[in-house]
């Protein structure tokens, strides 16, 4: 049986988001990041969600140095993906066109995002893709 992918809750994300935008970052830093973007979090709370994030394999850290620096180990185009095919398969029944219909029709785009839409699909069109099995 494969192993399922780790879960990241929001509060991990947004930690990871930290050490995305600053490539690497100490508790400290990291928490003064979160607090400047309105978290108001313990130094113990930020410590905790670094060590649960580096136990899932999502950071690596650095603890040569007094002060651990902590650094991503995945990127934010792979938890993008992993996300969305949670959402997906458990809202949507593994049909993605259900999610991209319903987008489409609850957040209305951009006139140039619709272009880049309509072209996917016009591309869609003339090479079909088979449908992935899971």
């Amino acid at each position: 049986m494969a192993k399922r992918p780790p879960t990241i809750p929001d509060s991990e994300l947004d930690v990871l988001k930290v050490l995305w935008d600053k490539g690497q970052a100490t508790v400290r830093e990291a928490l003064e990041t979160l607090r400047a973007a309105g978290r108001q979090w313990s130094y113990a709370t930020v410590a905790t969600l670094l060590d649960r994030l580096e136990t899932k394999g999502l950071i690596t850290s650095d603890r040569s140095d007094l002060a651990f620096v902590y650094r991503p180990a995945i990127s934010s185009q792979e938890v993008r993906q992993k996300r969305l095919t949670n959402l997906v398969d458990k809202l949507y029944e593994g049909e993605p066109g259900l999610l991209v219909l319903h987008l489409l029709k609850s957040h209305p785009l951009e006139p140039a995002q619709a272009n880049e839409v309509r072209a996917v699909l016009d591309q869609m069109a003339v090479s079909p893709t088979k449908k992935k099995t899971r």
